[in-house]
């Protein structure tokens, strides 16, 4: 499995945790921070994008204007 494939699990993860339990979804700009610390191929802003696309799809609420 390559690091990219490993971010794309985690970030399903995620999506599937929010899609449970839409109280406890984090905000994107933070959670694309979180993960960038531990998946350094990608840029923050395609980690957002990443997520971005991952919650719509699921139809999920999210906070994209949030302070990093």
């Amino acid at each position: 499995m390559t690091e990219r494939d490993a971010l794309r699990d985690e970030i399903y993860q995620l999506a599937a945790a929010a899609e449970a339990d839409p109280e406890t979804t984090s905000n994107l700009k933070s959670l694309a921070v979180q993960l960038w610390a531990n998946f350094n191929e990608v840029t923050v802003e395609g980690l957002e994008d990443i997520l971005w696309d991952e919650w719509r799809t699921r139809g999920l609420p999210f906070n994209d204007t949030a302070e990093i």
